[in-house]
């Protein structure tokens, strides 16, 4: 009797688990090793009855499922999106013009703030990504930038210890045309970082020096401006290194930047030269002690459409006034996305 309660729960079980699978079957049958791969790249040109069946695929790279457009293409993310309604809620690798494979953001346009994040500040889907780095979760710094770790934590910052300092990193569009482009940053304040003082004092007054201590965004040459994430001193005590939105405010932006930048403080009131304030992250709208500086509903995310279509890589460079041991920016976190 014994014997057969066991064998009774061992075959409800194995029951329920192959109920399970099969409601998933639409979701998990295209698992490995049935179209085996490292991409949809991969599993696209080793498998051809792949090709006409668009869904999500388990590939050997990723520990999760991802979206294989293997049945789409077109000129661009923003192409195959508007010519295939279908795809709206379908992020994932698509081609574009045939071969060249690419992360596109397919989410649809809603209404409420939490659903406009993913999709740029609401301007549409089909956007082309085109940087995604994620220090936090295991990922490299892109080439120009110099990876550390401190207290078990790793993040992206300057090349050299030096006063007044840049390091560039670049983006390729692979040729794309484009006059919007959208993406979001996660940094941290290393010691005393100084907002925008160096171009009021430093005579930095043009967009190719270190007019601001953070990450400042642009394209083209000669450089043109898309945002900067910048760093100012303390979040309420008044300071010229202080960002613009800080109690008392900071020195203003310059001319070029305009309102196209985010600044935060990682830092209350404590000067400390050698601290890295990681308990507060920069630039993702939560933490701010004064709150116009965390007031726009879209942030961390910016938005920005250019005065015309571009094919320029995107620089992305990390400033510093002060040398690294007294202040520097620190980032672990960056996409960037083109339309």
């Amino acid at each position: 009797m014994r014997m057969m309660f066991v064998y009774y729960i061992i075959t409800m079980i194995l029951t329920k688990e192959l109920v399970m699978a099969t409601e998933q079957c639409s979701v998990y049958r295209f698992k490995s090793p049935f179209y085996p791969g490292e991409s949809c790249k991969n599993i696209y040109n080793k498998n051809a009855e792949s090709r006409d069946i668009p869904g999500y695929y388990w590939i050997t790279d990723g520990p999760t499922k991802v979206y294989c457009g293997m049945t789409y293409t077109g000129s661009s993310c923003e192409d195959i999106y508007n010519n295939n309604p279908e795809t709206g809620d379908k992020s994932g690798y698509y081609r574009i013009n045939d071969n060249q494979w690419t992360y596109c953001n397919m989410t649809e346009i809603t209404t409420t703030t939490e659903d406009l994040i993913p999709t740029c500040a609401g301007v549409g889907g089909g956007w082309r990504r085109i940087a995604h780095i994620n220090i936090s979760a295991g990922g490299d710094c892109p080439n120009g930038w110099r990876e550390d770790t401190y207290s078990g934590i790793s993040f992206c910052r300057v090349v050299s210890d030096d006063l007044r300092t840049c390091s560039s990193a670049y983006f390729s569009t692979n040729g794309t045309n484009y006059q919007r482009v959208c993406g979001r940053a996660r940094g941290y304040q290393k010691g005393i970082p100084l907002g925008f003082f160096s171009y009021h004092q430093d005579g930095q007054t043009t967009i190719d020096g270190w007019y601001g201590d953070g990450l400042l965004i642009t394209y083209g040459s000669p450089r043109q401006h898309i945002w900067s994430y910048t760093i100012g001193l303390f979040d309420n005590h008044t300071n010229n290194y202080n960002c613009p939105c800080a109690v008392g405010g900071g020195l203003s932006p310059p001319p070029f930047v305009g309102t196209n930048y985010y600044c935060e403080s990682g830092a209350a009131d404590i000067q400390n030269y050698s601290a890295y304030y990681f308990n507060d992250p920069l630039w993702d709208r939560s933490g701010c002690i004064t709150s116009n500086c965390c007031d726009t509903p879209t942030q961390p995310w910016f938005y920005r459409e250019l005065s015309g279509t571009t094919t320029n890589d995107i620089e992305t460079r990390l400033c510093s006034r002060q040398q690294f041991d007294r202040g520097s920016p620190l980032i672990d976190q960056l996409e960037l996305y083109i339309q």
